[in-house]
């Protein structure tokens, strides 16, 4: 299988990935209309966002989804087609999100030891490690766990369990838990 990509969020000046949800109330696509179709094998989901934290708010900037029709227009926003990506997508976006829970974001590779190149990349395998902490969309808290991730590493599973079934690896990896993401937190 084919490592993801990630959604993403700006956050103090810089762009994360987000490696782990625990929460609700992140932009869906099919409550706006949007039915997403797999774009290509490192997007199954069909979808990617990305947001950015501004004004202590998480407010989404950016949709590229694909989609088998034109989908409708997005906070006033009509989408265009993009021969590139093969994928539709909505720029200058400013639609605000009622999430609620946690965010771990992470950026830069950790070379030391490989990480699973399938499904979602874990924020143990990222050199920089945010959590951000929401409550109808404010930011209510925002930690730098970069440091703590040492000791997680010794433990991250970057390959399956002796006799873990393939289905079961492809689950956790293809997940946006905690569990996967940061192993023992």
């Amino acid at each position: 299988m084919t490592a993801q990509e990630s959604d993403e969020v700006r956050f103090g000046g810089r762009w994360f990935g987000i490696t782990a949800v625990a929460g609700a109330g992140l932009f869906d696509p099919a409550a706006h209309g949007i039915e997403p179709r797999s774009i290509h094998t490192g997007c199954r989901r069909g979808h990617v966002e990305r947001y950015e934290v501004t004004a202590k708010r998480l407010v989404l900037r950016q949709l590229r989804a694909g989609s088998a029709d034109t989908p409708p227009p997005l906070d006033g926003v009509a989408p265009r087609w993009s021969d590139r990506d093969q994928a539709w997508q909505y720029r200058k976006l400013a639609v605000a999100t009622a999430f609620t829970g946690r965010l771990l974001l992470g950026r830069g590779r950790w070379a030391e030891r490989p990480y699973p190149n399938t499904g979602f990349l874990p924020a143990w395998a990222c050199t920089d490690v945010r959590e951000l902490t929401f409550r109808d969309g404010a930011l209510v808290s925002a930690e730098d766990l970069s440091s703590e991730l040492d000791a997680v590493r010794a433990v991250a599973p970057a390959r399956p369990a002796t006799g873990e079934p393939a289905g079961d690896w492809v689950d956790r990896t293809f997940s946006l838990s905690y569990e996967y993401s940061w192993p023992a937190r």
